[in-house]
Protein backbone atom coordinates (compact mmCIF):
# COMPACT_ATOMS: atom_id res chain seq x y z
CA UNK A 1 0.00 0.00 0.00
CA UNK A 2 1.35 3.26 -1.40
CA UNK A 3 -0.02 6.72 -1.66
CA UNK A 4 0.67 7.78 -4.90
CA UNK A 5 -1.84 10.91 -5.18
CA UNK A 6 -2.13 13.91 -2.84
CA UNK A 7 -4.36 17.06 -2.92
CA UNK A 8 -5.62 19.97 -1.22
CA UNK A 9 -8.70 21.67 -1.46
CA UNK A 10 -9.80 24.75 -0.24
CA UNK A 11 -13.54 25.29 0.26
CA UNK A 12 -15.75 28.18 1.29
CA UNK A 13 -18.67 27.22 3.18
CA UNK A 14 -21.84 29.59 2.99
CA UNK A 15 -22.69 30.69 6.68
CA UNK A 16 -25.94 30.83 8.65
CA UNK A 17 -24.77 33.90 10.06
CA UNK A 18 -22.07 36.00 11.60
CA UNK A 19 -20.03 34.05 14.23
CA UNK A 20 -17.32 35.20 16.40
CA UNK A 21 -15.09 35.04 19.40
CA UNK A 22 -13.21 37.56 21.04
CA UNK A 23 -9.95 37.73 19.42
CA UNK A 24 -11.09 35.85 15.73
CA UNK A 25 -10.47 38.18 12.97
CA UNK A 26 -11.05 35.66 10.34
CA UNK A 27 -14.49 33.71 8.49
CA UNK A 28 -15.31 30.64 9.72
CA UNK A 29 -15.56 27.90 7.25
CA UNK A 30 -12.59 28.96 4.94
CA UNK A 31 -10.85 25.95 5.29
CA UNK A 32 -8.83 23.00 3.36
CA UNK A 33 -9.41 19.60 2.58
CA UNK A 34 -6.82 16.88 2.08
CA UNK A 35 -7.30 14.14 -0.13
CA UNK A 36 -5.04 11.20 -0.37
CA UNK A 37 -5.23 8.10 -2.46
CA UNK A 38 -3.40 5.29 -2.70
CA UNK A 39 -1.88 3.36 -5.39
CA UNK A 40 -4.96 1.01 -5.20
CA UNK A 41 -7.31 3.56 -4.87
CA UNK A 42 -8.39 3.93 -1.14
CA UNK A 43 -8.84 7.56 -0.59
CA UNK A 44 -8.19 8.70 2.78
CA UNK A 45 -9.63 12.39 3.66
CA UNK A 46 -8.66 14.83 6.40
CA UNK A 47 -9.70 18.52 7.14
CA UNK A 48 -7.31 21.70 8.71
CA UNK A 49 -9.34 24.54 9.96
CA UNK A 50 -7.07 26.77 10.01
CA UNK A 51 -7.68 30.29 11.22
CA UNK A 52 -4.52 32.32 11.23
CA UNK A 53 -5.77 34.60 14.44
CA UNK A 54 -6.26 31.90 16.75
CA UNK A 55 -4.20 30.44 18.63
CA UNK A 56 -2.82 29.28 22.36
CA UNK A 57 -1.84 31.06 25.38
CA UNK A 58 0.71 33.68 25.31
CA UNK A 59 2.03 33.51 21.28
CA UNK A 60 2.84 29.98 22.26
CA UNK A 61 1.07 28.30 19.64
CA UNK A 62 0.05 30.70 16.53
CA UNK A 63 -2.54 30.31 13.51
CA UNK A 64 -2.22 28.61 10.61
CA UNK A 65 -4.35 29.64 7.33
CA UNK A 66 -4.92 27.52 4.10
CA UNK A 67 -1.75 29.41 2.25
CA UNK A 68 0.38 28.31 5.02
CA UNK A 69 -1.42 24.89 4.74
CA UNK A 70 -1.28 24.29 1.08
CA UNK A 71 2.07 25.38 1.07
CA UNK A 72 3.42 22.80 3.59
CA UNK A 73 1.64 20.25 1.86
CA UNK A 74 2.75 20.97 -1.51
CA UNK A 75 6.69 21.97 -0.82
CA UNK A 76 7.59 20.14 2.55
CA UNK A 77 4.89 17.41 3.09
CA UNK A 78 3.92 16.29 -0.19
CA UNK A 79 7.80 14.75 -1.03
CA UNK A 80 7.45 12.80 2.24
CA UNK A 81 4.32 11.03 2.01
CA UNK A 82 4.38 10.64 -1.72
CA UNK A 83 5.57 6.85 -2.08
CA UNK A 84 5.14 6.09 1.41
CA UNK A 85 3.23 3.00 3.22
CA UNK A 86 0.41 4.77 5.21
CA UNK A 87 0.61 1.54 7.27
CA UNK A 88 4.21 2.66 8.89
CA UNK A 89 2.47 6.29 10.49
CA UNK A 90 4.32 6.67 13.53
CA UNK A 91 7.79 6.74 11.72
CA UNK A 92 5.99 9.12 8.86
CA UNK A 93 4.52 11.28 11.43
CA UNK A 94 8.02 11.30 13.68
CA UNK A 95 10.03 12.58 10.43
CA UNK A 96 7.07 14.70 9.76
CA UNK A 97 7.80 16.32 13.36
CA UNK A 98 11.84 16.79 12.48
CA UNK A 99 10.78 18.51 9.10
CA UNK A 100 7.94 20.74 10.37
CA UNK A 101 8.30 22.03 13.60
CA UNK A 102 4.50 23.12 14.79
CA UNK A 103 1.68 24.03 12.42
CA UNK A 104 -0.24 21.21 14.35
CA UNK A 105 -4.00 22.00 12.30
CA UNK A 106 -1.86 20.76 8.88
CA UNK A 107 -0.39 18.10 11.01
CA UNK A 108 -4.12 16.98 12.02
CA UNK A 109 -5.05 17.10 8.60
CA UNK A 110 -2.37 14.77 7.54
CA UNK A 111 -2.82 12.08 10.17
CA UNK A 112 -6.18 12.20 10.15
CA UNK A 113 -6.16 10.78 6.13
CA UNK A 114 -3.85 8.33 7.00
CA UNK A 115 -5.87 6.89 9.48
CA UNK A 116 -8.84 7.16 7.02
CA UNK A 117 -6.87 5.39 4.58
CA UNK A 118 -6.06 2.42 7.07
CA UNK A 119 -9.50 2.27 8.70
CA UNK A 120 -11.37 2.03 5.25
CA UNK A 121 -8.53 -0.90 3.98
CA UNK A 122 -9.59 -3.07 6.88
CA UNK A 123 -13.36 -2.00 6.75
CA UNK A 124 -13.75 -0.20 10.27
CA UNK A 125 -15.42 2.87 11.42
CA UNK A 126 -11.99 5.22 12.72
CA UNK A 127 -12.80 4.77 16.25
CA UNK A 128 -11.51 1.45 15.84
CA UNK A 129 -8.14 2.35 15.57
CA UNK A 130 -8.11 4.58 18.83
CA UNK A 131 -9.56 1.72 20.58
CA UNK A 132 -13.01 1.56 19.73
CA UNK A 133 -16.21 3.72 21.04
CA UNK A 134 -17.27 4.31 24.77
CA UNK A 135 -19.99 5.88 23.25
CA UNK A 136 -22.43 6.14 20.24
CA UNK A 137 -24.30 9.69 20.47
CA UNK A 138 -22.57 12.56 21.43
CA UNK A 139 -24.91 14.93 22.93
CA UNK A 140 -23.90 18.38 21.42
CA UNK A 141 -23.13 22.09 23.17
CA UNK A 142 -24.21 24.91 20.89
CA UNK A 143 -21.85 27.62 20.44
CA UNK A 144 -23.28 31.36 20.60
CA UNK A 145 -20.86 33.92 18.70
CA UNK A 146 -20.03 37.02 20.56
CA UNK A 147 -23.11 39.02 19.97
CA UNK A 148 -25.50 41.79 21.92
CA UNK A 149 -28.12 40.46 25.50
CA UNK A 150 -30.84 40.65 22.60
CA UNK A 151 -29.05 38.68 19.65
CA UNK A 152 -27.49 36.01 21.40
CA UNK A 153 -30.91 35.65 23.48
CA UNK A 154 -32.81 35.18 19.97
CA UNK A 155 -29.84 32.35 18.89
CA UNK A 156 -30.05 30.66 22.44
CA UNK A 157 -33.90 30.21 22.01
CA UNK A 158 -33.75 28.58 18.62
CA UNK A 159 -30.99 26.58 19.38
CA UNK A 160 -32.98 25.39 22.53
CA UNK A 161 -36.26 24.57 20.09
CA UNK A 162 -34.08 22.04 18.46
CA UNK A 163 -33.31 20.03 21.17
CA UNK A 164 -30.11 21.36 22.33
CA UNK A 165 -29.52 21.22 26.10
CA UNK A 166 -26.13 22.91 26.51
CA UNK A 167 -25.26 26.23 25.63
CA UNK A 168 -21.46 27.83 25.32
CA UNK A 169 -21.98 31.96 25.41
CA UNK A 170 -18.90 33.69 23.86
CA UNK A 171 -18.27 36.73 25.68
CA UNK A 172 -16.05 40.31 25.26
CA UNK A 173 -14.01 40.12 28.94
CA UNK A 174 -16.20 43.25 29.94
CA UNK A 175 -17.83 42.84 33.12
CA UNK A 176 -20.91 44.15 32.90
CA UNK A 177 -21.79 43.68 29.25
CA UNK A 178 -20.55 39.71 30.35
CA UNK A 179 -23.19 39.52 32.83
CA UNK A 180 -25.99 41.62 30.54
CA UNK A 181 -25.23 38.83 28.08
CA UNK A 182 -25.63 35.61 30.23
CA UNK A 183 -28.27 36.94 31.99
CA UNK A 184 -30.34 37.29 28.52
CA UNK A 185 -29.56 34.02 27.33
CA UNK A 186 -30.91 32.14 30.68
CA UNK A 187 -34.27 34.61 30.59
CA UNK A 188 -34.19 33.65 26.98
CA UNK A 189 -33.65 29.64 27.64
CA UNK A 190 -35.65 28.97 31.21
CA UNK A 191 -33.88 27.31 33.72
CA UNK A 192 -33.09 23.95 32.29
CA UNK A 193 -30.81 24.52 29.11
CA UNK A 194 -27.10 24.60 31.14
CA UNK A 195 -25.19 27.50 29.68
CA UNK A 196 -21.59 28.34 30.67
CA UNK A 197 -19.75 31.68 28.98
CA UNK A 198 -16.58 31.45 27.36
CA UNK A 199 -14.49 34.15 27.98
CA UNK A 200 -11.11 33.37 25.45
CA UNK A 201 -8.53 34.72 27.79
CA UNK A 202 -10.52 37.83 27.54
CA UNK A 203 -10.27 38.89 31.38
CA UNK A 204 -6.83 40.94 31.71
CA UNK A 205 -6.97 40.68 35.86
CA UNK A 206 -7.51 37.66 37.91
CA UNK A 207 -9.44 39.48 40.42
CA UNK A 208 -11.82 40.57 38.19
CA UNK A 209 -12.23 37.31 36.26
CA UNK A 210 -13.18 36.13 39.82
CA UNK A 211 -15.89 38.45 40.66
CA UNK A 212 -17.19 38.65 36.52
CA UNK A 213 -17.63 34.37 36.77
CA UNK A 214 -19.38 34.95 40.29
CA UNK A 215 -21.76 37.70 39.38
CA UNK A 216 -22.58 35.50 35.97
CA UNK A 217 -23.33 32.98 38.31
CA UNK A 218 -25.70 34.52 40.38
CA UNK A 219 -27.71 36.47 37.55
CA UNK A 220 -27.42 33.43 35.30
CA UNK A 221 -26.89 30.76 37.02
CA UNK A 222 -23.89 29.28 34.67
CA UNK A 223 -22.50 25.81 35.16
CA UNK A 224 -18.84 26.24 34.20
CA UNK A 225 -16.47 29.10 32.81
CA UNK A 226 -14.31 28.91 30.11
CA UNK A 227 -10.99 30.08 29.30
CA UNK A 228 -11.33 33.34 31.69
CA UNK A 229 -7.88 34.62 31.96
CA UNK A 230 -4.38 33.92 29.94
CA UNK A 231 -1.88 31.82 31.83
CA UNK A 232 -1.54 29.25 34.40
CA UNK A 233 -0.93 31.37 37.50
CA UNK A 234 -4.18 32.72 37.00
CA UNK A 235 -6.33 30.19 35.88
CA UNK A 236 -5.22 28.36 39.05
CA UNK A 237 -6.28 31.14 41.06
CA UNK A 238 -9.56 31.62 39.50
CA UNK A 239 -10.15 27.64 40.01
CA UNK A 240 -9.62 28.16 43.65
CA UNK A 241 -11.67 30.98 44.23
CA UNK A 242 -14.81 29.76 42.52
CA UNK A 243 -17.03 27.03 42.83
CA UNK A 244 -17.63 26.42 39.42
CA UNK A 245 -15.61 24.07 36.99
CA UNK A 246 -13.15 26.03 35.07
CA UNK A 247 -12.67 24.85 31.21
CA UNK A 248 -9.01 25.42 30.06
CA UNK A 249 -9.24 25.51 26.31
CA UNK A 250 -6.26 27.83 24.80
CA UNK A 251 -3.81 26.91 27.55
CA UNK A 252 -3.84 23.50 26.28
CA UNK A 253 -3.12 21.84 23.16
CA UNK A 254 -0.65 19.09 23.24
CA UNK A 255 -0.24 16.44 26.32
CA UNK A 256 2.77 18.09 27.87
CA UNK A 257 0.42 20.98 28.47
CA UNK A 258 -1.67 19.04 29.52
CA UNK A 259 0.44 17.52 32.18
CA UNK A 260 1.69 21.20 33.21
CA UNK A 261 -1.81 22.20 33.34
CA UNK A 262 -3.05 18.97 35.56
CA UNK A 263 -0.09 19.95 38.02
CA UNK A 264 -0.89 23.58 37.99
CA UNK A 265 -4.37 22.54 38.89
CA UNK A 266 -5.36 25.61 37.17
CA UNK A 267 -8.31 23.62 35.17
CA UNK A 268 -11.09 21.59 36.50
CA UNK A 269 -12.08 20.30 32.76
CA UNK A 270 -9.84 19.68 30.23
CA UNK A 271 -11.15 20.84 26.36
CA UNK A 272 -9.70 18.81 23.44
CA UNK A 273 -9.40 19.22 19.95
CA UNK A 274 -7.53 16.97 17.47
CA UNK A 275 -6.42 19.72 15.68
CA UNK A 276 -4.91 21.57 18.45
CA UNK A 277 -3.11 18.29 19.10
CA UNK A 278 -1.71 17.34 16.29
CA UNK A 279 -3.89 14.74 15.13
CA UNK A 280 -6.15 11.40 16.89
CA UNK A 281 -3.38 10.34 18.80
CA UNK A 282 -2.03 12.83 20.65
CA UNK A 283 -5.84 13.86 21.44
CA UNK A 284 -6.52 10.63 23.45
CA UNK A 285 -3.23 11.18 24.75
CA UNK A 286 -4.68 14.43 26.17
CA UNK A 287 -8.14 12.45 27.26
CA UNK A 288 -6.35 9.95 28.81
CA UNK A 289 -4.40 12.46 31.12
CA UNK A 290 -7.52 14.14 31.69
CA UNK A 291 -8.92 10.38 33.19
CA UNK A 292 -5.82 9.43 35.23
CA UNK A 293 -6.02 13.39 37.03
CA UNK A 294 -9.67 12.62 37.81
CA UNK A 295 -10.81 15.57 35.61
CA UNK A 296 -13.67 15.75 32.60
CA UNK A 297 -13.05 16.72 29.05
CA UNK A 298 -14.83 17.75 26.34
CA UNK A 299 -14.31 17.71 22.41
CA UNK A 300 -14.04 21.09 20.89
CA UNK A 301 -12.98 22.06 18.22
CA UNK A 302 -13.42 25.23 15.08
CA UNK A 303 -16.77 24.58 13.73
CA UNK A 304 -15.40 22.02 11.52
CA UNK A 305 -16.98 21.12 8.00
CA UNK A 306 -18.15 17.82 7.11
CA UNK A 307 -14.50 16.06 7.35
CA UNK A 308 -13.26 17.57 10.00
CA UNK A 309 -16.29 17.34 12.16
CA UNK A 310 -16.83 13.16 11.46
CA UNK A 311 -12.84 13.07 13.40
CA UNK A 312 -14.43 15.34 16.07
CA UNK A 313 -17.24 12.60 16.07
CA UNK A 314 -14.65 9.56 16.56
CA UNK A 315 -12.76 11.20 18.89
CA UNK A 316 -15.93 11.97 20.96
CA UNK A 317 -17.12 8.44 20.76
CA UNK A 318 -13.51 6.88 21.60
CA UNK A 319 -12.39 9.16 24.80
CA UNK A 320 -12.39 7.08 28.27
CA UNK A 321 -13.96 8.80 31.38
CA UNK A 322 -16.15 12.15 32.09
CA UNK A 323 -16.94 13.34 28.84
CA UNK A 324 -19.16 16.91 28.59
CA UNK A 325 -21.41 17.94 25.70
CA UNK A 326 -18.92 18.23 22.46
CA UNK A 327 -18.95 22.17 20.80
CA UNK A 328 -18.84 20.59 17.64
CA UNK A 329 -21.32 21.38 14.60
CA UNK A 330 -24.07 19.91 13.44
CA UNK A 331 -22.95 19.79 9.50
CA UNK A 332 -26.17 20.78 7.33
CA UNK A 333 -26.95 20.21 4.15
CA UNK A 334 -28.81 22.64 1.67
CA UNK A 335 -32.41 20.86 1.64
CA UNK A 336 -31.51 18.28 4.32
CA UNK A 337 -31.71 20.24 7.81
CA UNK A 338 -32.49 18.68 10.56
CA UNK A 339 -32.15 21.81 12.76
CA UNK A 340 -32.22 25.11 12.44
CA UNK A 341 -30.08 27.16 14.62
CA UNK A 342 -28.41 24.50 16.91
CA UNK A 343 -25.66 23.36 16.16
CA UNK A 344 -25.77 24.69 12.58
CA UNK A 345 -23.10 27.44 10.95
CA UNK A 346 -22.83 26.64 7.58
CA UNK A 347 -26.02 26.37 5.21
CA UNK A 348 -24.66 23.73 3.30
CA UNK A 349 -21.86 21.55 3.35
CA UNK A 350 -19.43 19.00 0.89
CA UNK A 351 -20.03 15.94 2.21
CA UNK A 352 -22.76 13.72 0.64
CA UNK A 353 -24.88 12.34 4.25
CA UNK A 354 -25.90 13.94 7.33
CA UNK A 355 -24.94 12.85 9.96
CA UNK A 356 -27.86 11.70 12.11
CA UNK A 357 -29.47 14.13 14.65
CA UNK A 358 -32.07 13.38 17.66
CA UNK A 359 -32.78 15.03 20.87
CA UNK A 360 -29.53 17.32 21.08
CA UNK A 361 -27.19 14.53 20.01
CA UNK A 362 -25.23 13.15 17.08
CA UNK A 363 -24.96 9.68 15.72
CA UNK A 364 -21.43 8.36 15.29
CA UNK A 365 -20.38 7.14 11.89
CA UNK A 366 -20.14 3.41 11.85
CA UNK A 367 -19.27 2.92 8.45
CA UNK A 368 -15.39 2.85 7.14
CA UNK A 369 -13.16 5.18 8.12
CA UNK A 370 -14.38 8.43 8.70
CA UNK A 371 -18.00 7.47 7.37
CA UNK A 372 -18.37 10.15 4.97
CA UNK A 373 -17.29 10.76 1.10
CA UNK A 374 -17.08 13.52 -0.52
CA UNK A 375 -19.79 15.15 -3.08
CA UNK A 376 -18.15 16.54 -6.27
CA UNK A 377 -20.76 19.18 -6.98
CA UNK A 378 -20.39 20.52 -4.03
CA UNK A 379 -16.20 20.69 -3.80
CA UNK A 380 -16.86 22.40 -7.47
CA UNK A 381 -19.50 24.48 -5.71
CA UNK A 382 -17.37 25.77 -3.34
CA UNK A 383 -13.93 25.23 -4.61
CA UNK A 384 -12.09 28.68 -4.08
CA UNK A 385 -8.40 29.41 -4.51
CA UNK A 386 -7.02 29.89 -1.43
Amino acid sequence: MRIADIETIVVDLPRRASYGWRSLKDPIGRYVILRLTTEDGVVGLGEAPAILSWGGEHGRYFGEDPHIVRYLVGEVIAPLLRGADPREMKPLLAELDVRVRGYPYTKSMIECALLDILARSAGVPLHRLLGGAARTEIPICHSVGLAAPEDAARESEAAAADGIGWLQVKVAGDVRRDVEVVGAVRRAVGDEVRIYPDVNRGYRETKAAIGAVRAMRDEAGIVAVEQPVEGLAAMRRVVEEIDLPVIVDEGCWSPQDAIEVVKAGAADLLSIYYTKAAGLGRAMEIGAIARAAGLPSNVNGSLEAGVGNAANLHLAAALEGATWPAVITINTLAGREQTRVGGVFYLDDVITEPFAYRDGRLAVPDGPGLGVELDPDKIAKYRVDS
